[in-house]
C-alpha cells in the first residue's frame, strides 16, 4: 500500500513537496521552497513529517526554486540519497541553487527587503549547493529508471520550461502521474506538453484552473511597448531568468521584424542568471524549437542587444537616456538587480514599467501592479510615476483550457488531486475534472495523506 502526503503545494502555489511512502521507503516528488508573503514563507520552518535521512530519493519535476529551492536544506539536515531530473533541469537546477544561495547571503548582510526590516534565516550557503549538485542523477525522457527499488519512473515533456517533465511513476501496479508544472500548447520555444496515457491517479498543479489566459501576448507587448516609448524614458521588464527572460527576449525579436522603430531601440539584458540560462538554451539545441538568427550577438534574434554582466555595467545603465529597454530579474522584484533599476525609475513619468508574469501576494510587483502609490525601497520611500503596466499572456502555466485539455489525454479513469493552486483555482479545476470527464477529484491539503 502507498502513501501520499501534501507537504508543499497544497494551498499555495509554491513550496512543492508531495512526499510519497512506499514499502519502507520514502520519496519526495519535488522538494522545493515557499516564497511570498511572511505566512507562507514561514512554512520552510515546518519539520518534515519524515527526517532528512530517512528519504531515500527525490524526483525533480523541473528547475524552478519553488520545485528545487529546499534540496540544499534536505542535503545540510542529513540526505544522501539520489535527485533525479532530465539532463537540462540539471543545468537549470545548478543556476537557480547557486543564485538562491548568493540571495539568501545578500539578505543577510542587507537587513531589510523592500519596505521593513529582513534578517531571514540562512538555510543553506554555496557549500550546502555544491554537495546538492553531486547527488543529481540526469535521466533522458522516456527512460525507465528505478527509484528506491519500490519504484518504477520515467519523464515525459511537460512543456513549461527547458527541461521540465511530468513524470509516471508505476507504484505497486498503479500508474500515478505527477504533472509538475503545466506549459502551454502553441509556445514559438518550446514543444507542447505530451500526452498523459494510461493512468490512476493525477496529481495536478491549478495555478490557473480557474482562469484562462489573454489570447494574444505579442500583440499586447507590441502595444505596451509602443506607449513606453511615445513616454520617451526607460522602458523596465522585471522577467524570470529562466523562461520569462527567452520568451521576452524572442517576442521582441519577433516585434523588431515587423516594426524598424522599434528595432533602433537599444534591448540590455541585465540578468548574469538569465545569461547562464540561454547558455543552457545553446547547450541543449534538443530541448527547445530552432530559432532563427539566435547567435551570442543576437540571442533570440534581437537586434541591437547589449548584456551586462559585471556591476559597473549594470550601473551603467542609470545613464542612458531616452527610450531603451532593460530585461532583469527577478520577475516578482523580490531581488536581484531588478531593484535598483526600479529604484532609479520608479520615481520618472518618462518611464514604464512591464511586468510580463504572476506576481505572488507580498511581492514588490504585486504591490506595484495593484496599484501601490508609494514603494518602500533600501530604506527611501518612492513615489510611483513611472507607467505601471501588468501583461499576463507570457505565463509559463497551462491556463484553465489548455489544463483540461492535457487532462483530456488520459486514458481511464484516474482519481485527480488538485495542487499547486490558490483555494478557488485548486476547486475549479477539481470541478473540471469531476463534470468534464467523471473522475474523482479532490483539493489537496498541506499536512493531509491519501492511499494510492
Amino acid at each position: 500500500m502507498a502513501e501520499l502526503t501534501f507537504v508543499g503545494a497544497a494551498g499555495t502555489v509554491t513550496g512543492s513537496k508531495h512526499l510519497l511512502a512506499v514499502d519502507g521507503k520514502h520519496i519526495f516528488v519535488d522538494c522545493g521552497m515557499f516564497q511570498g508573503v511572511t505566512d507562507v514563507r514561514s512554512l520552510n520552518d515546518v519539520p518534515l513529517p519524515v527526517a532528512a535521512d530517512d528519504i531515500d530519493a527525490v524526483i525533480v519535476t523541473h528547475g524552478h526554486l519553488d520545485h528545487v529551492g529546499y534540496l540544499p536544506k534536505l542535503v545540510r539536515d542529513g540526505f544522501s540519497g539520489p535527485i533525479y531530473c532530465t539532463p537540462p533541469t540539471e543545468a537549470v537546477l545548478g543556476v537557480v541553487l547557486d543564485d538562491s544561495a548568493h540571495l539568501q547571503q545578500e539578505l543577510q548582510e542587507r537587513g531589510y527587503q523592500h519596505q521593513r526590516p529582513y534578517a531571514p534565516p540562512m538555510y543553506y550557503d554555496q557549500r550546502d549547493v555544491d554537495r546538492t549538485k553531486r547527488h543529481v542523477r540526469a535521466v533522458p525522457y522516456h527512460q525507465e529508471f528505478d527509484v528506491a527499488g519500490v519504484v518504477k519512473a520515467s519523464y515525459a515533456n511537460a512543456g513549461h520550461i527547458i527541461g521540465s517533465a511530468f513524470v509516471t511513476l508505476q507504484i505497486e501496479g498503479r500508474r500515478v502521474v505527477f504533472s509538475g508544472d503545466l506549459g502551454r500548447y502553441g509556445r514559438p520555444l518550446l514543444d507542447d506538453p505530451e500526452p498523459i496515457g494510461a493512468v490512476d491517479d493525477i496529481v495536478c498543479e491549478s495555478t490557473y484552473g480557474d482562469r484562462v489566459h489573454p489570447p494574444q501576448p505579442l500583440a499586447d507587448l507590441r502595444t505596451a511597448l509602443d506607449s513606453a516609448i511615445a513616454r520617451g524614458g526607460a522602458i523596465v521588464i522585471p522577467a524570470f531568468a529562466i523562461e520569462r527572460s527567452q520568451d521576452i527576449l524572442l517576442a521582441i525579436a519577433t516585434l523588431q521584424q515587423q516594426d524598424p522603430q522599434l528595432a533602433r531601440i537599444p534591448v540590455h539584458l541585465d540578468s548574469p542568471m538569465a545569461e547562464r540560462v540561454d547558455d543552457i538554451f545553446e547547450r541543449f539545441p534538443g530541448a527547445h524549437k530552432t530559432i532563427a538568427g539566435d547567435t551570442p550577438a543576437t540571442p533570440f534574434g534581437v537586434q541591437n542587444f547589449h548584456a551586462h554582466r559585471t556591476t559597473d555595467e549594470s550601473k551603467a545603465l542609470n545613464h542612458v537616456a531616452g527610450p531603451h529597454i532593460i530585461i532583469s530579474a527577478s520577475g516578482m522584484a523580490s531581488g536581484g538587480r531588478i531593484l535598483h533599476h526600479l529604484y532609479n525609475h520608479l520615481a520618472d513619468p518618462k518611464a514604464t514599467i512591464i511586468f510580463p508574469g504572476y506576481q505572488s501576494a507580498g511581492t514588490l510587483g504585486y504591490y506595484l501592479t495593484h496599484g501601490a502609490h508609494t514603494i518602500h525601497l533600501y530604506g527611501d520611500s518612492l513615489p510611483v510615476r513611472a507607467q505601471i503596466l501588468h501583461l499576463e499572456g507570457f505565463s509559463a502555466h497551462a491556463d484553465q483550457n489548455e489544463l483540461k485539455r492535457w487532462l483530456g489525454t488520459a486514458t481511464g479513469s484516474p482519481h485527480l488531486y488538485a495542487v499547486h493552486g490558490e483555494a478557488e483555482s485548486a476547486a475549479a479545476l477539481a470541478a473540471i475534472a469531476r463534470t468534464a470527464f467523471g473522475w474523482k477529484a479532490d483539493v489537496a491539503h498541506r499536512g493531509n495523506t491519501v492511499t494510492l
